[in-house]
């Protein structure tokens, strides 16, 4: 547990230290293209996306782009953007769904995530191959030795692009370490598979749990709870993030987790919505299990490199 929890202790201080580093030019290397479309963020809120057909420099604005958008040719100069961005690059949240991570790589795309406001999360990525998550939970009321840890290693080893109506397909493995209280501990490996279309993002996973006991008691304060979880496990996992409209902000969001394929009882299914920019994305749903229960969920995470 301590292990997880020096992890993401040092997954912060890269974060941190990713940002202090950031660049600061926000035009630089923005060329003219007209086959290359670009999503602006600007300082008043508004997004808008086009095509820069030329760059410009004013003697009292500065520097600054002809953008060419649905409605005509606009004038945007530096001082006016947040952020510019390739539009296959401004969607940073694609490398995983709500809880199931998908086959693509965090990448350049590091984060620090809170999950149901007592979970802290960050995750960072090692070229375009190793991903690396971890968080720990901050339970009211609960003591140091009954809160939950989760570390997670995924290794993205196939990426495959198409001319078709999927247009890319990406293949993953990994494991994940997990302890529910200090002396429960979950271990897992995992295959998963994502493919792209033009609007959505389809992913499935196979799993098994290894390495531990079948019987678990699990307590958060006077609270006991028996959880039978037997090893060598196989679950499935299937995911979709979609967007609905031509926004480029709105999301809806899916999972269905199923954690022993011989006990189809064992299964729960999250739907909800995800709002996001390329620096921020807050999500919202209600998962539903067969107990029947219905457990609302919600998530923040923020990117700012």
């Amino acid at each position: 547990m301590k292990i997880i929890r020096y992890s993401i202790y040092l997954l912060l201080f890269i974060l941190l230290s990713s940002f202090l580093y950031s660049e600061n030019d926000i035009l630089k290397g923005i060329l003219p293209n007209r086959d290359q479309e670009y999503i602006l963020r600007l300082n008043n809120g508004d997004i808008i996306s086009g095509f820069v057909i030329e760059m410009v420099n004013d003697p009292e604005d500065g520097e600054g782009i002809k953008l060419k958008t649905v409605v005509g040719n606009a004038i945007i100069f530096a001082n006016q953007i947040v952020e510019i961005t390739a539009k296959e690059e401004h969607y940073r949240h694609g490398h995983s769904v709500y809880l199931l991570p998908s086959a693509e790589p965090i990448s350049n795309n590091h984060f620090i995530g809170m999950y149901e406001l007592m979970f802290l999360y960050a995750g960072v990525g090692i070229g375009d191959i190793v991903s690396i998550t971890a968080g720990h939970s901050f339970l009211p009321g609960i003591s140091s030795n009954q809160q939950i840890s989760v570390m997670n290693v995924k290794l993205s080893l196939l990426s495959l692009e198409f001319e078709d109506v999927a247009r890319k397909m990406t293949l993953a493995i990994g494991g994940n370490l997990a302890f529910v209280n200090s002396y429960n501990r979950f271990i897992h490996l995992y295959g998963v598979g994502t493919v792209e279309l033009s609007r959505t993002k389809l992913t499935a996973s196979v799993f098994a749990k290894t390495g531990s006991k079948d019987v678990y008691d699990l307590y958060f304060g006077s609270n006991r709870i028996n959880l039978i979880y037997e090893d060598g496990s196989f679950g499935i996992a299937l995911g979709l993030d979609t967007k609905l409209t031509k926004r480029h902000d709105f999301h809806l969001i899916g999972e269905l987790w199923n954690s022993n394929v011989a006990k189809p009882i064992n299964t729960a299914v999250l739907l909800g919505f995800r709002l996001c920019n390329s620096s921020f994305s807050s999500d919202f749903g209600i998962t539903f299990v067969t107990v029947p229960y219905m457990i609302p969920f919600v998530s923040f995470k923020w990117t700012p490199f």
